[in-house]
């Protein structure tokens, strides 16, 4: 038995990893920390969905500038809604759903290490 936890103990000491390293990594690329961290599988999701979430804003923040929120409101306008507020909206929750899915997966990365840490 002691040798089993001797070869665990060795694992696990080779499976820490520095949690602050870890969120830095995803701080560059999102999914890279938690690759750093062992768990790769993980990591390669976030890698892809950072992808996915990167190339709609590419798509789709350049509609809503065409869109031309810029335009002043003209009171009595029916379409106000339709031609500023809508694509203003749209693009809030896009750049807000970018940072935070950024935010979240260096925490993530953070705590994936930690708990190897431990």
């Amino acid at each position: 038995m002691k040798q089993q936890e001797l070869i665990i103990h060795k694992w696990n000491t080779k499976l820490k990893r520095n949690p602050f390293i870890a969120g830095l990594l995803s701080l560059i690329i999102p999914g890279l920390g938690q690759i750093y961290a062992g768990k790769g599988n993980k990591g390669a999701g976030i890698i892809f969905a950072a992808i996915v979430i990167a190339n709609l804003n590419i798509i789709i923040l350049p509609l809503i500038a065409l869109a031309n929120p810029g335009l002043p409101v003209i009171p009595g306008d029916a379409n106000a809604v339709w031609k500023y507020w809508i694509p203003r909206f749209t693009h809030d929750i896009a750049s807000l759903w970018s940072i935070a899915f950024w935010v979240w997966a260096v925490a993530d990365a953070y705590t994936v290490a930690k708990k190897l840490k431990v």
